[in-house]
């Protein structure tokens, strides 16, 4: 008897997409380790760096002193590039036929880390601070869950 003689759905099979996506991380963060001087010092840097900062007198959340513009390149080039290798997972999804939600779950990761990235160049401009980055990740988050709905509503 079959699984969906059983009553059971059947299991779907590997996601090759997502594990060359998957590789594609590990050679890009390698990559950007590499490339990036003196980059595993900016980032150790980057973690002594913070200190307590009181929003009011009840809110305190965790901030770096200092800008840290290695880092902050480093993680908006990250960003771009993996967030570009979505929108092709993406395209290469609808062409092979993946579920709706391989699809929507790829969309959303695009739009997360491209929003994000643009909120890092916001803060590498110094047009925004930590804080502006904290809450440029909860609405590039927003944006995900919220296209992600959509896709899966529409489609």
């Amino acid at each position: 008897m079959g699984e969906e003689e059983k009553g059971r759905k059947p299991r779907e099979g590997a996601d090759w997409l997502g594990l060359v996506s998957f590789g594609f991380f590990f050679i890009l963060v390698g990559t950007l380790w590499v490339i990036t001087p003196n980059l595993t010092d900016e980032v150790i840097e980057f973690f002594k760096d913070f200190q307590l900062v009181h929003l009011t007198e009840h809110i305190v959340l965790p901030a770096p002193v200092h800008n840290h513009p290695v880092v902050y390149t480093a993680a908006l080039q990250f960003c771009l590039v993996f967030g570009v290798f979505q929108i092709i997972i993406l395209i290469l999804r609808f062409f092979f036929g993946s579920s709706l939600n391989k699809k929507a779950e790829t969309l959303s990761g695009a739009a997360f880390l491209l929003t994000v990235g643009f909120f890092l160049q916001m803060l590498i401009n110094e047009t925004i601070g930590w804080l502006g980055l904290i809450g440029g990740i909860i609405t590039s988050v927003g944006l995900a869950i919220t296209l992600s709905s959509l896709l899966k509503l529409l489609g």
